[in-house]
């Protein structure tokens, strides 16, 4: 009888190691490491202390908190256009997904 995907899915995460979950830490950094890059040169006001207090912290578990500072409800408003957010989630859309997505082809590779 032949695995559904489903479970063919969940026998094949139980199979991951430190190693494939450091590629995944690996990936999430870089992703966030890209979005505050960008951030940093969008942000409409110039003032050094604007720029250096957009940054990512990394969670315990891999994740990645994204900190657009201070002062960034007062450039945006309550409900404004997010001046230097959201067009930093959208111009790293692309490079995001393939970059996570190479992460879980590496680590169904590895797996298999």
């Amino acid at each position: 009888m032949k695995k559904s995907g489903f479970s063919a899915t969940k026998k094949m995460l139980r199979k991951i190691t430190p190693e494939i979950e450091a590629k995944f830490e690996d990936a999430n950094r870089e992703n966030a490491e890209m979005i505050v890059d960008l951030a940093k040169v969008l942000i409409p006001e110039r003032s050094g202390a604007s720029r250096a207090a957009i940054r990512n912290l990394p969670g315990p578990d891999g994740s990645q908190l994204i900190d657009f500072g201070p002062k960034a409800k007062v450039i945006e408003g309550n409900r404004g256009p997010r001046p230097f957010v959201n067009p930093a989630l959208a111009g790293t859309k692309k490079k995001r997904a393939v970059r996570s997505r190479k992460a879980i082809r590496d680590a169904i590779k590895a797996v298999k």
